[in-house]
């Protein structure tokens, strides 16, 4: 493809503007691509052993930066070439899923860089990814967040599918987590929220040598995840809507490790009546978000739960469905559907905006949602799901 001659013969003399163009165009064929068009395009793209090497240099000398790569953000033209790369990754990791259906191996995204692959396409390495992450500026955590989102999403789709388990040392594994676990609590909801997700993946993994019960006696930082949830939503007056979703991403650690076959000792301390009670006395029918009802359905099965607390749980939940049907009807005549749109093609401010709002808007967690009102669907349906596991227990 001339678009991918345009980077690959360029880019050795310096990345211009021509260059992110197009990237990003690239980048929107791939996205495409995810809908079953410009499937042959796309393959061109992926699989441009010139277009990897461009990759794998910019990110070498990107990781090589270390903690100086905080420096580097879309201000300077390393860190606005370092985000385009990151996007064009995330675009292919999505397109080879359908491009070459249940034929990728995504565990080889662990592999050690120096392992002779025998085939060659776009690709970040998962340790590499983990660096971005650390070291790297707001956007780049942004990107590189997603990026390791959809591997982590893919690696336990085909671990789920075929049974395979994925083959990696005990440090690399701790390394791995170290870096999510530290982004936990990040000011960007969207970074913690995604490295809460794939956190709460390799807990929930239990490898062979390396269960998540073993993983978590070595590592103290999943109980002060724990421990700093728990005690910021039973404070008093402390639990509104907006306080509520910063610490959804420590809801999905919390829950993965309610759902392990040997739940550890000490969740059942962090999350006694007194805690659990405090939590139920600070929510109201319009604070409610999915993962506070993911939390108190993980808790249920795990027989954290009294009696009293359940039925208070109960009307508490039978509350909030009635808002939700009441204010989804109200506002149903009024929805309308807004896409963003590049009018500028020079501006390469305009046109990372516009691909990071198609990262994060059709991410792997809610692109089969299908509507406006995803989140109050998420939210009823597993309060039905709390529902249902009430009754039975």
């Amino acid at each position: 493809m001339k678009l991918i001659n345009i980077i690959t013969t360029r880019a050795a003399d310096g990345w211009n503007q021509e260059c992110l163009i197009v990237t990003g165009i690239l980048c929107l064929i791939l996205h495409h691509s995810s809908n079953e068009v410009l499937i042959a395009p796309s393959k061109a793209i992926i699989f441009s052993t010139s277009l990897v090497s461009t990759i794998n240099s910019t990110i070498h000398e990107a990781c090589l930066k270390g903690p100086a790569l905080v420096d580097h953000d879309e201000e300077t033209s390393s860190g606005e070439v370092l985000i385009f790369v990151l996007l064009l990754n995330f675009f292919s990791l999505r397109s080879l899923h359908t491009v070459l259906p249940g034929i990728v191996d995504w565990k080889n995204f662990f592999d050690p860089p120096d392992r002779l692959q025998q085939i060659s396409f776009i690709r970040i390495f998962c340790h590499d990814l983990c660096r971005l992450l650390h070291f790297g500026s707001p956007l780049v955590k942004l990107v590189a967040s997603y990026c390791l989102l959809e591997l982590f999403t893919r690696i336990s789709d085909q671990r789920n599918r075929t049974g395979e388990e994925l083959v990696c040392t005990m440090d690399y594994l701790m390394s791995v987590m170290a870096v999510l676990e530290g982004l936990i609590f990040y000011s960007d909801l969207r970074v913690a929220m995604n490295c809460g997700l794939c956190l709460s993946m390799i807990l929930g993994w239990e490898l062979p040598g390396m269960q998540g019960t073993i993983v978590i006696t070595r590592n103290h930082w999943s109980r002060m995840i724990v421990e700093e949830l728990a005690m910021s939503l039973a404070v008093p007056c402390l639990a509104s809507k907006s306080f509520i979703n910063l610490h959804k991403p420590a809801i999905h650690v919390a829950v993965t490790l309610l759902k392990l076959p040997k739940v550890p000792e000490w969740m059942r301390s962090v999350f006694d009546d007194s805690c659990i009670s405090g939590i139920i006395q600070n929510l109201a029918a319009n604070n409610l978000s999915t993962e506070i009802v993911l939390l108190f359905r993980a808790l249920l099965n795990s027989e954290y739960l009294k009696a009293e607390q359940i039925c208070s749980v109960n009307q508490l939940l039978q509350a909030c469905r009635k808002q939700k049907y009441t204010d989804n009807s109200q506002d149903e005549s009024a929805k309308e559907h807004k896409k963003k749109a590049v009018a500028i093609l020079d501006d390469m401010g305009e046109v990372c905006e516009y691909l990071i709002h198609l990262m994060s808007s059709k991410s792997c967690l809610d692109r089969d949602s299908g509507g406006l009102n995803f989140g109050d669907k998420r939210l009823l349906e597993e309060i039905e799901l709390f529902f249902k596991t009430s009754t039975v227990t």
